[in-house]
């Protein structure tokens, strides 16, 4: 398999996690932008419950694992061709 091709499943994983996650999402989130930014915050309290956290959490999981590993593939192909 091409690493590009992991790349897109492991992004793609990634997308489908957090929009499982938010799918189930019990709470509330703000946002606020200031200037200066250090004024700036971000405040999510809650969470995601059953099915939601049982099937988001272990694809958010493999996504990071699947984008790490064709990270490491991508530089040793790039290495390897020099």
């Amino acid at each position: 398999m091409n690493p590009k091709w992991l790349n897109v499943i492991s992004d793609g994983l990634i997308l489908i996690g957090i929009l499982i996650l938010g799918a189930g999402w019990n709470g509330s989130a703000n946002v606020t932008g200031a200037f200066p930014f250090h004024s700036s915050s971000v405040s999510l309290t809650g969470g995601a419950t059953g099915a939601h956290a049982l099937l988001g959490v272990p694809t958010l999981f493999v996504g990071f694992i699947l984008m790490i590993i064709s990270l490491i593939w991508m530089i040793l192909d790039g290495v390897m061709q020099r």
